[in-house]
């Protein structure tokens, strides 16, 4: 397999249901099952929906296989759950555990609903303080990967530093976003490096979302609308560089920088043997262990964009991110 394989293995969870996509949960569905069995599927990583969605996407799960002779692959499933709010009342604690319980459910061996035996091996969760993030921790289960979503406005090393040394057997992870559907809501190249650079602090494994439809920084469509305003987004392609980087070599927040804020494909460097920017160098052994200690994936509302726009770089210097 290719070294650009390696980096970009089981990369992109599959948002279709969020914006700017914003699809129906049945052609999410059906766009999912596309994508496992295409060309591209080296990329594909989970599915993400909400936990209070699963009884009605086993629905449309078994309705699409009771219409094929073909045995079902179990799918991988992120799903999201509601934040613990603030607030005094104990109220604030039963939508989260309630998506919790729908996640265990659904998990359930034997689960008649889940014929496919799919799995949740994976929740999202917006923790926007300390005080969220321990009461969201104590009652997160410890069998299923956990990404704590961190704000990055704020240099945020109380939370990452909380994340780092749980000392329990759960498996967390935090996560940024990093765009959306307005300028306002797109970091900073700052913001985005003194998080990596946290998490590397720390050997805290994340996950990125939104705003990364692309492989290289530029100014691109906010939405699919055709008067969509443009802004300047992340590229993909920055966002992994910038951490194996940090991860190989531990770097500085000015390098960091540099390498998120980047808008030439040329600067990506990478042949059959290691990934490079300037004198900085990840052999392809490195790579494949790093994948696993630090960004795990990236969501997009799109499969087909991050997959063929990568393809058309890649392209131009005759490699193949796919398996022939």
């Amino acid at each position: 397999m290719s070294l650009m394989y390696e980096l970009m293995r089981e990369s992109v969870d599959y948002a279709g249901l969020f914006p700017p996509a914003s699809l129906k949960l049945d052609e999410v569905v059906a766009n999912y099952d596309r994508y496992v069995n295409s060309a591209e599927s080296s990329m594909l990583g989970r599915l993400i929906i909400p936990a209070s969605r699963l009884s009605e996407y086993s629905q449309l799960r078994q309705s699409r296989l009771s219409d094929t002779s073909s045995p079902a692959q179990p799918w991988r499933i992120s799903a999201l759950v509601p934040p613990i709010e603030e607030a005094e009342a104990e109220e604030r604690f039963e939508k989260f555990e309630s998506a919790i319980d729908l996640i265990r459910n659904f998990n359930t061996p034997n689960n008649l609903e889940n014929i496919a035996n799919d799995i949740v091996d994976a929740i999202e969760v917006k923790t926007s303080d300390i005080s969220i993030m321990e009461a969201t921790i104590d009652r997160l289960p410890a069998d299923i990967h956990s990404f704590l979503e961190i704000p990055h406005t704020e240099d945020a090393r109380d939370l990452m530093d909380r994340i780092a040394s749980d000392p329990s057997v759960k498996r967390l992870f935090a996560k940024i976003r990093t765009g959306g559907t307005t300028a306002e809501l797109i970091p900073r190249p700052e913001e985005v490096a003194r998080f990596i650079w946290n998490c590397q602090k720390r050997g805290v494994a994340f996950k990125a979302t939104a705003g990364l439809h692309h492989p290289i920084r530029d100014n691109y469509r906010l939405t699919y609308a055709s008067d969509s305003k443009t802004a300047t987004m992340f590229g993909f392609l920055n966002v992994f560089y910038a951490t194996m980087m940090s991860w190989e070599h531990a770097i500085g927040m000015k390098e960091l920088t540099e390498i998120l804020s980047v808008k030439e494909p040329t600067q990506f460097g990478a042949n059959e043997n290691e990934i490079f920017w300037g004198e900085f160098k990840v052999p392809l052994d490195r790579v494949k262990t790093l994948r696993n200690q630090s960004i795990i994936s990236f969501g997009s509302c799109s499969f087909l964009e991050p997959t063929k726009e990568l393809q058309d770089i890649l392209g131009q210097n005759h490699e193949s991110i796919f398996p022939a």
